[in-house]
């Protein structure tokens, strides 16, 4: 195996060809890195720098902030949304009481959303009861 001697001022340091080679790819590597790094910083500078400003001042929309950060790499920038939503289902429940069905239902229903929101079920009301005995 060779071996590559390198003297330091603690003194000599042998390392091996696989070693060095590995440095040299990690070398390579930071130049890369470097230069995606200087290309961002131009990036973000020619975006800002292509505004329209007036007065030292800018408005940027949130589309074109989203533009930019995706073509650096990076998350968007998010929004909340609220809206309606409509819920259909069927049932089917055996009861000594009709009168007690639409209570039992809108007592014991609920609505799970499992992305990251906040869900409010504001009506529960049942629509139609039909006796299928």
């Amino acid at each position: 195996m060779n071996t590559i001697q390198v003297t330091t001022v603690d003194g000599p340091v042998n390392y091996t060809e696989a070693e060095v080679v590995r440095y040299i790819e990690k070398a390579g590597q930071v130049d890369r890195l470097n230069q995606n790094l200087k290309d961002l910083r131009y990036q973000v500078r020619d975006f800002f720098s292509e505004g329209g400003w007036e007065d030292g001042e800018w408005t940027i929309d949130k589309d074109d902030v989203n533009t930019l950060l995706v073509n650096i790499g990076c998350d968007k920038l998010t929004s909340r949304y609220s809206g309606n939503f409509t819920v259909t289902g069927t049932f089917t429940i055996e009861v000594d009481d009709e009168d007690d069905i639409e209570s039992i239902i809108a007592d014991n229903l609920s609505v799970d959303c499992y992305a990251t929101s906040d869900l409010v079920v504001d009506l529960i009301e049942v629509s139609e009861i039909r006796l299928e005995d």
